[in-house]
């Protein structure tokens, strides 16, 4: 029934409508690969099913997941935010150094299926970005929720060009719910991008020339690449 589902879900996504699927990823969750017999004996405490259930049950249905995805890898993106977990009210920005590691496991296994990162939590970043030099499937979107200020995003950015080709980031994800949201944030994160362009080019890290080139790498041509927009004309 697990393996019908699987397969019914990702036969039904609408490759030709959608370049990328989201979810999120929780530190809680302790992901592992896990057998058939041990799903299979999983299921049989359903009844009874405490957090070692939910662990194996999801570690082994998402481990299923991205293998049926992979196969259409070269229609889509899976999309994955991390760092943010529920709160009474809202959430926090937490992260474990363990899963940190088990996704970093995780996007290895898949090596043809193309994974990023939406990033909630400040002090991972350097974290990721090692991933992403390390793994070729691997890039990381702009800056999101408990990461999306002015300080963070600067510190996050100027970060992510010391460390990554421009080619494994996307200097823009907006998570807006409407079109005057999205144009606040785009400005905020043009202003900071400036800033952290400007500081490189009076340190003499960068020319005009190598920052304004950057720009133009992060904000349009990295995200076409990525996504597979091809060449479009805005």
């Amino acid at each position: 029934d697990v393996h019908a589902a699987i397969r019914h879900y990702v036969d039904n996504i609408p490759y030709d409508m959608v370049g990328a699927m989201a979810t999120h990823i929780s530190t809680d969750i302790d992901f592992k690969p896990v057998s058939d017999s041990e799903m299979q004996m999983a299921l049989s405490r359903r009844a009874s099913a405490g957090p070692e259930e939910r662990d194996i049950y999801a570690s082994y249905i998402n481990e299923e997941f991205l293998t049926a995805l992979e196969a259409r890898s070269e229609n889509i993106v899976f999309q994955f935010s991390f760092g943010a977990e529920p709160l009474p009210h809202e959430t926090g920005s937490r992260l474990s150094q363990r899963t940190i590691g088990q996704v970093s496991e995780m996007i290895a296994r898949h090596p043809n299926l193309p994974f990023q990162c939406f990033l909630s939590s400040r002090h991972a970043n350097q974290a990721l970005c090692t991933m992403a030099r390390e793994l070729p499937n691997l890039s990381l979107p702009g800056y999101w929720w408990h990461n999306f200020f002015p300080d963070i995003i600067r510190q996050v950015m100027s970060e992510r060009l010391d460390m990554l080709p421009v080619n494994k980031q996307l200097g823009f994800f907006s998570d807006a719910y409407c079109i005057e949201w999205v144009y606040g944030k785009a400005i905020l994160v043009r202003k900071q991008m400036a800033k952290v362009l400007a500081e490189k080019v009076q340190s003499g890290q960068y020319n005009m020339e190598d920052a304004l080139s950057i720009a133009q790498a992060i904000l349009y041509e990295s995200p076409q690449a990525l996504l597979g927009f091809g060449d479009m004309d805005f």
